[in-house]
């Protein structure tokens, strides 16, 4: 929102410059993201009058109609030409003689007479000199129009400097406003900021309506259909006006603001508008039937043509202003187009109201309207000072259109309500910020930002305005104290021990945090996917109860409609999209919640969300490099990554069982995916997806994946870090190969060894997996070494191979094996 300083000025007594302004302002909690010159680079252009047409010049080859002028100041007369369609004798407009310059900024049409450059002077065009430049406001910087010249009132003082004429040299502040601060959407709203943050003294403007003989309750009708909507409605009747340019302050206050003039009835309402916040509209009211208004809600098939020339379909839910006949505005959005003022209107119906924000958002929104009066409506007007703005503007009506005001309002508020009040404690002031202003200052405070405040009891008795609707508590009261007083009044303390409270960090996040680090140091690249995903896909992937899925009531759209049942899907999208991108070569991870129905004992079926993490690899193993190999991604690197989770959350080592046919996650491929385990328990999986799944997202490549629950993780108990020294005594090696089943794994081995417990076998690789003709049909070969180490003495021959021999025959018992080889 644009908020004139000048403007500003009318109603705070302040010698603060607009940046100064701006900083008290961000300080006290609305944001001023610029201050900036009304229009810089303007210089020496001063109101001339156009004397004569003294030639014309013909039709450019551009096209363009140009008139030798002849421009007159109080001392002298100028030759210009000119182009403008409206230029005409006796008019006067901003003239800009040699010497004098245009903004930087502002555009030049192409048939200025200087098209290139800033700086006027004396030219000769086609043959002619040319001893200036008449300008529109779009060439003056100040506004859009560029049809034209810029015109002037008749009694405009001859030769007097435009800036100064305009009010041009002024500063345009941008302020941005939270949603629940409306009364700050105003001149006189931001004005009352500056004065309590400042002191200085805060002037309203000035209402003294000057009421004629008729009577409006004889003239307009108002009933209120639907008083939800539409909790008051107010109007005015203004008669006897003549329709007409508004005067230069008026134009220049609107265009200042980024608001284009149109005429002085409607400017009116636009300057109210952003002068006190408070929308209005002007209905033509010879266009009334029966000289009524009725508001209500629209009728099934109802339709309106809005004032940008809209014919629009409307809501049973929206509210509509009407006459007994049909609906004439929407209310609270935008007027209608047969009954706005036009040329021809002399008398006025000036509508102020209050609208439910709720149903001016759902309206404007559903419409695609978004206008100056639905973005201060929703957020909430102010009730009870609509007729402030509705007397303000009839006045201006009446003095800018020469009419006249109806006597009294018809002002229908059938349910109004006490404003609240609240008690107000220093004590409390003192515990929520640490200080407390004086009592004096307390209320100073208070009542420069428009509260009523009664002192004479122990605590304050505050008394809420209609314009501050984000007030409705004793916090919020310290809130306005404390910022208005300044934040840089607190004092600094330092804690008392008492105070102090460690902080400690969620265990999920710690693990959360560990895992990361875990995966991004083995170089795999973190991914964040949507929790929504699409039913289809997860069908084609293997999902297909749909008890099993947790389907969204307004989803954005059907690809997704369904909360995550797995990461799976979202990453491998991640790999679909980097192959549409020509990146063949993909290693990501994701960590994130997963969603699915749990019935709980009352019968409701909340989300059981789970905390999980996900691997996906394809492509080579490494990046692409003349060094690297060309190996590519495969099972085992899946498995490793699942490893890797594990040894990040410290609960021990992981064991694999590979899954039978018929079992683990229908994503995968039967026979390449296997169940990761840890203490016993079931915690995640990993393989290679299954070709159906990759179909479903349009993946050729084989991929890896595994996942992890890493809330699993967390209800296991975590492995004590003890510290070991280094060995003193050397380690003994000894290598086993064994031949053995095809069905048996070597994690099967493995596990049958490490359960012999033997104290001082240290350490099992296994370095060696075989399966060929020198084994036989349904046999392989595996090999492991064996490390034996003691931590007190050298190991003997005979000690090593004891142990040695009492793994070969465990092995052979439990495996019928074969030994192939001990050495």
């Amino acid at each position: 929102m644009k908020i004139s300083h000048r403007w500003l000025l009318e109603f705070v007594e302040t010698d603060l410059a607009p940046a100064a302004i701006a900083d008290r302002l961000v300080n006290a909690g609305i944001e001023v993201p610029s201050v900036s010159p009304l229009v810089e680079g303007l210089s020496g252009v001063v109101v001339g009058e156009i004397e004569a047409i003294e030639k014309d010049l013909g039709v450019t080859p551009a096209g363009h109609h140009n008139r030798l002028c002849r421009v007159a100041l109080p001392d002298k007369t100028f030759s210009v030409i000119c182009g403008a369609p409206n230029a005409a004798p006796g008019l006067r407009t901003a003239f800009a003689p040699p010497g004098a310059t245009l903004p930087a900024g502002a555009t030049l049409p192409a048939n200025a007479a200087f098209p290139g450059g800033r700086a006027i002077k004396a030219a000769k065009i086609r043959g002619t000199v040319s001893e200036g430049m008449l300008c529109s406001e779009l060439e003056l910087g100040i506004g859009q129009d560029g049809s034209g010249i810029l015109e002037l009132p008749a009694d405009a003082p001859l030769g007097a400097p435009l800036i100064q004429y305009l009010g041009l040299d002024d500063a345009i502040l941008e302020i941005e406003i939270t949603p629940n601060r409306p009364d700050a959407l105003s001149v006189v709203g931001v004005a009352r900021e500056i004065a309590a943050l400042t002191g200085a003294p805060f002037r309203f403007p000035q209402i003294a309506v000057k009421e004629g003989e008729a009577e409006a309750a004889m003239l307009a009708t108002v009933e209120i259909l639907d008083p939800d909507l539409c909790p008051r409605y107010a109007a005015r009747v203004i008669t006897g006006l003549t329709v007409k340019p508004s005067p230069p302050w008026l134009a220049q206050r609107l265009r200042a603001v980024g608001l284009r003039p149109i005429n002085n009835l409607v400017d009116v309402t636009n300057y109210v508008l952003w002068e006190m916040g408070q929308p209005l509209h002007a209905f033509d009211y010879d266009t009334i039937s029966q000289h009524t208004i009725v508001v209500r809600r629209a009728r099934p098939g109802e339709r309106l043509r809005t004032l940008d020339g809209q014919d629009r379909s409307l809501e049973p839910d929206m509210l509509m202003i009407c006459d007994p006949e049909r609906a004439v505005a929407i209310g609270g959005v935008m007027g209608g187009g047969d009954t706005e003022v036009t040329a021809a209107t002399t008398t006025v119906l000036l509508e102020s109201a209050y609208f439910n924000p709720g149903s001016v958002r759902r309206t404007a929104r559903a419409l695609g309207l978004h206008t100056d009066a639905a973005y201060r409506f929703e957020r909430g007007a102010d009730i009870e000072g609509l007729r402030e703005a509705l007397d303000r503007a009839a006045q201006l009506m009446a003095d800018l259109g020469g009419g006249a005001v109806a006597k009294g309002v018809v002002d229908v508020y059938p349910g109004p309500k006490p404003r609240p009040r609240i008690a107000l404690r220093r004590s409390r002031i003192e515990r929520l910020i640490g200080a407390c202003p004086t009592h004096e200052d307390v209320v100073k405070i208070l009542q420069a930002l428009g509260f009523a405040v009664d002192d004479s009891g122990v605590a304050l008795q505050v008394v809420v305005p209609s314009f501050r609707r984000d007030i409705a508590q004793e916090d919020d009261l310290v809130e306005e104290i404390i910022r208005v007083w300044g934040y840089d009044m607190i004092p600094s303390t330092l804690s008392r021990g008492s105070q102090l409270q460690p902080v400690t960090r969620p265990a999920d996040l710690t693990l959360s945090g560990n895992v990361t680090a875990a995966l991004t140091a083995a170089g795999l690249y973190q991914a964040v996917t949507y929790a929504f995903v699409d039913p289809g896909r997860l069908a084609a992937m293997g999902w297909s109860a749909p008890e099993a899925l947790i389907a969204l009531q307004n989803p954005i759209s059907v690809e997704r409609s369904v909360l995550r049942p797995s990461l799976a899907p979202g990453l491998l999208e991640v790999v679909a999209l980097n192959g549409s991108r020509q990146i063949p070569d993909v290693r990501v991870f994701e960590v994130g919640q997963t969603f699915a129905p749990h019935r709980d004992e009352d019968g409701d079926c909340p989300a059981h969300e789970e905390l999980w993490v996900a691997v996906v690899m394809t492509g080579q193993r490494a990046a692409r490099a003349w060094h690297a190999g060309g190996e590519r991604a495969d099972v085992y690197d899946a498995m490793g990554a699942a490893e890797l989770v594990v040894a990040a959350a410290g609960v021990g080592e992981a064991g694999v069982t590979p899954y039978a046919a018929g079992k683990g996650p229908r994503y995968l491929e039967v026979g390449r995916a296997a169940a990761l385990t840890a203490a016993g328990r079931e915690i995640g999986w990993f393989g290679e997806v299954a070709l159906h799944a990759r179909e479903a997202f349009d993946l050729p490549a084989p991929l890896f994946l595994a996942e992890v629950s890493l809330t699993a993780l967390l209800a296991l108990p975590r492995r004590e870090i003890r510290y070991e020294p280094l060995p003193r005594f050397p380690a003994v090696q000894r290598d086993l190969a064994v031949v053995v089943a095809a069905e048996v794994t070597a994690g099967q081995v493995e596990a049958a060894i490490r359960a012999m417990k033997l104290p001082l076998l240290s350490r099992i690789a296994l370095f060696d997996v075989y399966e060929g003709g020198q084994v036989g049909a349904g046999k392989r070969s595996l090999g492991w070494s064996l490390t034996f180490q003691a931590a007190d003495r050298t190991l003997t021959d005979k000690e090593v191979n004891e142990l040695h021999a009492e793994i070969v025959a465990e092995v052979g018992r439990r495996f019928a094996a074969e030994i192939r080889g001990v050495s």
